[in-house]
């Protein structure tokens, strides 16, 4: 077991009895206006989040260059890039990039991922051994300390530097960087948990230092547990940020609950909500997506391949396409993935073409090619029979539950199947012209289909498992 799975096992198991005592709660939702600190909080239950409308500090590129996520749809449902234009999220969680590789050892990261189609990374800015650093003084592999003498507001010229090339590397790929200035691994050491006023001041040095760098999301937490004095901090280091006029959108990512909408100091804080379970996905980002306010529920963290956090068998192939399949017909813009080399563990280059990043990437591909913007998961309108399912599964595997979602005007619906059966759909629901393709998970292969109210899985696929995506509507599938 990883150090970082270690520490995350025993508290993810904890959290998930949790979660069921939880629920939505009955909170008044609370949105965070303007920027810096002190800023007032009033009500918000319609109309735009704060960072919809705001670009961030940096301009955008010019037409042609890389794009990435800048802010968050007027429908506050997916992100958009720099032109306004959708943008699936195809994430992988390198958390500690910034700490345990070399700069030519991030190039071959970084452009082997580019090249594979992700588009997104979760990283951590500092590094602890529980993050998956090589120490708790937050050193890189070859020594670069992030501060003088400890001190968070006294920053080593060296680290920052090679930290910002690296992030900036990851902008000219296209890669949007889910990143944060201090999680829960790193707020002990190297941060020292100093007070709000001294979290404030790295806060405002970390917005100085990111605003040339349009592509970097704003995160905070990390398999945390909310306490008092740690939320104190990580809110000044955020509103920090917020007082050098950045605007970028902001989400964290808690231990206790599946979404930070769930938790009463976190919800109004939050543009968007990252969404973290490793029981079947299509609970919790169902859960995120319906309750309001109204923001993109992107599945943030679930089963990593190579492992698993809930104690059985290590992730399969076959559990990681569940997980991107079920996250997209249930309401999240996208996914992100990841695997045991969060933590960059001897040979993670030998791994970076593994079977579960190869099928993950075709798939992303296959739902890229359509307008999956437009969906809107259904709940039996369309898919009418065949939906199996178990209420009471822990694990991904141990249930058999089809999703689907469709566009509201009918030209585009898919229909995730994981196990060989016969479903029913209402056909009346999608558009004229229609068509019907089944595509193989584990190879993005389409095979064209008559169109019915009832309709068979194809038998087994490419890897010799069940599961199928049905795809339907007027938009051609190659």
């Amino acid at each position: 077991m990883s150090r970082r799975l270690a520490v995350r096992a025993a508290a993810v198991l904890a959290a998930l009895s949790v979660v069921v005592l939880v629920g939505v709660g009955g909170c008044q939702v609370l949105r965070q206006e303007g920027a810096g600190p002190g800023a007032p909080r009033e009500p918000l239950t319609s109309g735009p989040p704060p960072s919809a409308s705001d670009a961030p500090t940096a301009e955008p590129p010019t037409d042609g260059s890389p794009r990435f996520v800048t802010e968050i749809s007027a429908d506050r449902r997916y992100f958009v890039d720099q032109a306004g234009d959708p943008v699936l999220v195809r994430g992988d969680s390198p958390w500690s990039l910034l700490v345990d590789l070399s700069p030519a050892e991030a190039e071959t990261y970084l452009t082997t991922r580019s090249r594979q189609g992700f588009n997104t990374l979760v990283v951590s800015l500092l590094g602890n051994p529980t993050n998956g650093g090589p120490s708790a003084d937050g050193a890189t592999v070859d020594g670069l300390l992030p501060f003088v003498g400890g001190d968070v507001t006294r920053w080593d010229a060296a680290y920052w530097d090679r930290a910002h090339a690296t992030l900036a590397r990851a902008a000219d790929l296209g890669l949007t960087v889910l990143l944060y200035p201090v999680d829960s691994w790193t707020i002990d050491e190297p941060f020292g948990s100093p007070g709000a006023e001294v979290c404030h001041e790295y806060g405002a040095k970390v917005g100085e230092w990111a605003a040339d760098l349009p592509h970097v999301l704003w995160m905070a937490g990390g398999d945390y547990t909310p306490e008092p004095a740690d939320d104190a901090c990580l809110d000044a280091v955020q509103e920090g940020i917020r007082s050098t006029g950045d605007t970028r959108p902001f989400s964290a990512q808690l231990i206790t609950v599946r979404f930070a909408g769930q938790d009463p100091h976190w919800d109004p804080l939050v543009d968007w909500d990252f969404v973290y379970s490793y029981q079947p996905v299509y609970e919790a980002v169902r859960e995120a997506y319906d309750t309001g306010p109204v923001r993109p529920a992107l599945l943030g963290e679930s089963n990593y391949e190579g492992e698993n956090n809930l104690g059985d068998e290590p992730t399969t192939t076959e559990t990681l396409r569940r997980q991107v399949l079920w996250a997209i017909t249930s309401g999240s813009p996208g996914e992100v993935y990841g695997t045991d080399d969060w933590e960059f563990l001897p040979g993670w280059q030998g791994r970076l073409h593994s079977a579960g990043a190869e099928q993950v990437a075709r798939l992303r591909d296959v739902v890229a090619a359509l307008p999956w913007w437009t969906l809107v998961p259904d709940d039996g309108a369309l898919l009418t029979g065949g939906a199996g399912g178990n209420p009471d599964a822990s694990d991904q595997l141990e249930t058999d539950l089809a999703t689907a979602a469709a566009s509201p005007d009918g030209d585009l619906a898919l229909v995730y199947v994981p196990t060989a059966r016969t479903v029913t759909l209402d056909v009346g629901r999608l558009a004229e012209g229609s068509r019907a393709w089944w595509v193989d998970p584990t190879t993005g292969e389409p095979v064209a289909a008559r169109l019915g109210t009832s309709m068979t899985t194809p038998g087994a696929n490419a890897a010799g498992d069940h599961d199928w995506l049905l795809v339907l509507g007027t938009h051609p599938v190659d």
